[in-house]
């Protein structure tokens, strides 16, 4: 697959731009503050369906204008293909001229792999940035597991709101059987996607690691998780139960460090 033109229209520092791309290695060059980035940023956007450098899409929008468009277009063995992105009032992404009802729609038609500086963070920060990180690859990979991963979030979101209900409004706590049930369900779909995934990854980076130190080193990885069974997972949430709902949120998640 390959990306063959980029369109913007007041994206950026963009007011009207279009570049063709070959096949082979496309290299972007030039002077700090002309839209380098900005390129990789659109194309980004066309694949992933939001901006890697900020949560607010009118920020994209070029200074004193109201909209902008963003179109990619690439190229596959069996097919062509074109995602454009439109944003005003609101966030319009269309997929060969039909617009997409859900994001997992965009994703996997156009695969990136986005390295900046700022990546050095994975292994400094807290493990929600290295699970942010899988999350974008998998769902590119694996369109399914964005909807499971956005089940889980809004189980996990009912099930906060229903703690507020009985600490403040004296509701039923057996209830919560309902969305502990459901929220286990999904925790172990996403579990089962990340597990397949970072093995998957394990074996590719201990080979290149191999060729790259001459075989004079071994490279490490292990995914850590809180999830092991979707019975221990319910049994954990069922034991927090009581700090569950004197907090008002759900302190057994399913995560991975």
């Amino acid at each position: 697959m390959h990306i063959s033109k980029i369109k913007l229209n007041n994206f950026r520092n963009y007011e009207e731009q279009e570049v063709e791309l070959n096949n082979n290695i496309n290299i972007f060059y030039g002077n700090n503050a002309q839209g380098k980035t900005n390129l990789l940023e659109a194309i980004y956007l066309c694949a992933i369906g939001k901006s890697y450098r900020t949560n607010r899409d009118k920020e994209l929008v070029k200074e004193d204008k109201r909209f902008l468009t963003a179109s990619v277009e690439y190229e596959k063995k069996d097919r062509e293909g074109k995602i454009s992105v439109s944003i005003s009032e609101k966030k319009i992404i269309s997929v060969n001229d039909i617009k997409i009802k859900k994001m997992s729609e965009v994703l996997g038609n156009i695969n990136v792999v986005l390295f900046n500086p700022d990546d050095i963070n994975i292994f400094k920060e807290g493990p929600s940035k290295r699970r942010k990180i899988l999350d974008v690859m998998i769902s590119q990979l694996r369109p399914s597991y964005i909807y499971n991963l956005t089940m889980y979030n809004k189980v996990l979101e009912q099930r906060n709101n229903y703690l507020k209900q009985i600490k403040y409004e004296n509701k039923s706590a057996e209830m919560l059987e309902i969305w502990e049930e459901k929220l286990a369900e999904y925790a172990e779909i996403v579990s089962s996607y990340r597990k397949e995934f970072v093995e998957k990854i394990i074996q590719k980076i201990v080979k290149i690691h191999e060729k790259v130190t001459n075989n004079k080193e071994e490279i490490q990885i292990e995914y850590i998780t809180d999830f092991t069974s979707k019975e221990e997972f319910i049994e954990k949430i069922k034991k927090h139960r009581k700090i569950d709902i004197i907090r008002g949120f759900s302190g057994v998640r399913n995560t991975q460090r």
